[in-house]
C-alpha cells in the first residue's frame, strides 16, 4: 500500500472520477483538479478520506503551483468532450493543457505522468487493419479545421495532436517517465464517490447506451469498446511500472475488443425486458470489416489480465442510470 499523493486533474469527469476511486483503493492519497468554487463544494461534500479537491480554472493556462505541492506523480485525464467547443479551442485545450501540466510539474520536479489519449490517435482507417500503438494519426490542425462540422473527427485529432506534443516534451525532457492510455469507446457505470449527470446531456459516449436502451438507434460508430473501470486500472498500473527506456515505449491502447449493437440490443432485451431497447433490425451495421485495435503492449509491460465484457458494461451501466434517473 501507498500513501503517495497523485494528482489527478479533470476528477470529476468520467474517467478521471474511476482512476481517483481505483488510487485511493490502491492505497494513494488523491488530489483532484475541477473548476472554481466547485473544488471547495466538492471538498464540503465528498468525504471520502485521502481525496482533496483543488481549484484549476482552465488546465491550459492556469497555474499548477499549490496543486503540486507534495505530489509524487500527475495523471492528466481532463479534455474537452467532442462537440463541446470549437475545433480551434478543442485543440488549444488538448495541446496546451497536456503541456501545461507537463512543464509545470517538471518544474515541480515531477518525474512520473500518465496522460490520457484515445484510440484515435493511432488511426488512419477504421477498416480492416490490425493498429498497433505504435501507430499515429497521420492529421494535421489543417486537417482539423477542415474537418470542424465533425466533432469526433475534431475529438481524435486534438488527442493525436495533444498526444504528440506530450512525446515531444518527453524527448527533450529525457529524466520524465510519461505513460499514455489509449482507450476505444469508454462505456460503463459513473463513478461512486462523485456528483452523477443531471441530465443525459451528461453521459458523454454512455450516451449511446441511453438512446439503445430508450428506444432509439445509436449512431454507427467505430466498434470498440472498453469499461471505464478497466480504463482507470491502466492508469493505475502505469503508475507502478519501472519508468520507460526510450520514449512512447508506454504507449498502450486498452480496448476489449469489438461489438455490435445489434447483439447489444438482443442481449439487453433478454436480460433487461423491462426496458424500451431498440428493435435490432433498425440497427446499421459498421461499414466493413472493422480494424482491430492491438493490446499486447498493455498485456505484455502492464500486465493487463481479463477485460470486462461488454454485457457486464452494459448491465451495469442500466442499474446505475436506473437509480440516478430516480434523482432527476
Amino acid at each position: 500500500m501507498s500513501q503517495k499523493f497523485v494528482l489527478v486533474t479533470g476528477v470529476t469527469g468520467f474517467i478521471g472520477g474511476h482512476v481517483a476511486e481505483q488510487l485511493l483503493q490502491n492505497g494513494y492519497r488523491v488530489r483532484g483538479t475541477t473548476r472554481g468554487a466547485r473544488a471547495n463544494t466538492l471538498q464540503d461534500t465528498v468525504k471520502v478520506p485521502g481525496l482533496e479537491f483543488v481549484a484549476i480554472d482552465d488546465v491550459a493556462t492556469s497555474d499548477f503551483t499549490e496543486a503540486l505541492k507534495g505530489v509524487h506523480a500527475v495523471v492528466h485525464v481532463a479534455g474537452s468532450l467532442p462537440g463541446r467547443a470549437s475545433a480551434a479551442e478543442t485543440i488549444e485545450t488538448a495541446v496546451e493543457g497536456s503541456l501545461n501540466v507537463l512543464r509545470q510539474g517538471e518544474k515541480a520536479g515531477i518525474e512520473k505522468f500518465v496522460v490520457t489519449s484515445s484510440f484515435g490517435a493511432t488511426i488512419d482507417s477504421f477498416a480492416g487493419l490490425n493498429i498497433t500503438d505504435s501507430e499515429w494519426s497521420p492529421t494535421t490542425r489543417e486537417d482539423v479545421l477542415a474537418h470542424q462540422e465533425d466533432s469526433y473527427y475534431v475529438y481524435f485529432a486534438s488527442k493525436a495532436l495533444s498526444e504528440k506534443a506530450v512525446w515531444d516534451f518527453a524527448r527533450e525532457n529525457p529524466k520524465l517517465d510519461i505513460a499514455t492510455i489509449l482507450p476505444g469507446f469508454v462505456y460503463g457505470p459513473f463513478a461512486k464517490h462523485f456528483p452523477k449527470p443531471t441530465s443525459p446531456s451528461g453521459f458523454g459516449t454512455n450516451g449511446y447506451l441511453y438512446l439503445l436502451i430508450n428506444g432509439g438507434a445509436p449512431p454507427v460508430v467505430p466498434p470498440y469498446f472498453v469499461d471505464v473501470r478497466d480504463v482507470a486500472k491502466a492508469h493505475v498500473q502505469a503508475l507502478s511500472i519501472p519508468p520507460n527506456t526510450s520514449v512512447e515505449e508506454k504507449r498502450f491502447l486498452v480496448n476489449a475488443g469489438l461489438f455490435d449493437w445489434k447483439d447489444a440490443a438482443k442481449y439487453l432485451k433478454k436480460a433487461k425486458p423491462e426496458l424500451n431497447v431498440v428493435d435490432p433490425e433498425k440497427l446499421s451495421d459498421f461499414y466493413g470489416p472493422p480494424s482491430t485495435l492491438d493490446t499486447t503492449r498493455a498485456k505484455e509491460v502492464l500486465g493487463f489480465g481479463e477485460y470486462i465484457p461488454f454485457e457486464k458494461t452494459l448491465e451495469d451501466f442500466v442499474n446505475d442510470v436506473t437509480e440516478i434517473q430516480k434523482g432527476w
